[in-house]
């Protein structure tokens, strides 16, 4: 009974513990990574493109994706230093295409996969950050590509979700081209001709990124296809 209880408080306060950080519970879209005093790099920057993202839960179980692999493993949380060491990391084994993509995946995964604790340095709402080392951080939004040059230009889609047709709002700012991402990063559909609406028939079930170019700059927004 003795051992019962004892298990039971300590559950008890590891849980209630961490439960002064729910924002952390949800999922992250990577955009920044910092290395010590170098210039900070943007996912933005990354050709092809690319959209990792890192799912916690509030088992601490956690899951993502990088450039060509998804992965998942489970957080230890470190109440006393505020850290979450990540164990049992397991990926897939897609062959990356693209270098930059090669480079990408080794500095993200490496993160996970070395079973060192990962320093919380920022949690709220909309924002979260993580330190493996002092000045290498690792920094996501709550939603996908927010970044200094993305989603300021004023576009409406909608139905969303959708099952058919796609529509793009604007006021007075024309589309040159878009492209639409699934949620690994594959490119499904590039169109140049643009009447403000796009046929998303053929496509798959499931979320989808929509980047919009335009004279006055790029925006992505997320659409989910039914």
């Amino acid at each position: 009974m003795k051992k019962i209880y004892l298990g039971l408080l300590v559950c008890f306060i590891f849980f209630n513990g961490f439960a002064q950080e729910p924002e952390l519970f949800k999922t992250w879209h990577l955009f920044r990574m910092d290395a010590d005093l170098g210039e900070p790099q943007f996912v933005e920057n990354i050709d092809p493109l690319i959209f990792p993202y890192l799912t916690i839960n509030e088992s601490l179980e956690f899951n993502g994706f990088g450039a060509c692999n998804s992965f998942s493993g489970l957080f230890v949380y470190g109440e006393e230093d505020d850290t979450l060491t990540p164990i049992n990391f397991t990926k897939t084994n897609e062959d990356c295409i693209y270098p930059e993509h090669i480079g990408f995946e080794e500095g993200y995964f490496f993160q996970f996969s070395d079973e060192q604790p990962l320093y919380i340095v920022d949690i709220i709402e909309t924002l979260f950050a993580f330190d493996l080392y002092p000045g290498f951080t690792y920094t996501f939004s709550n939603e996908p590509l927010s970044l200094n040059n993305y989603n300021l230009i004023p576009f409406k889609i909608y139905p969303n979700p959708v099952i058919n047709n796609l529509h793009i709002s604007s006021e007075n700012i024309n589309i040159e081209r878009l492209n639409i991402y699934s949620i690994t990063g594959q490119k499904v559909l590039k169109q140049h001709t643009i009447n403000n609406t796009v046929d998303v028939s053929n496509l798959s079930k499931g979320m989808y990124f929509i980047e919009i170019f335009t004279s006055e700059g790029n925006t992505v927004k997320k659409f989910i296809k039914k």
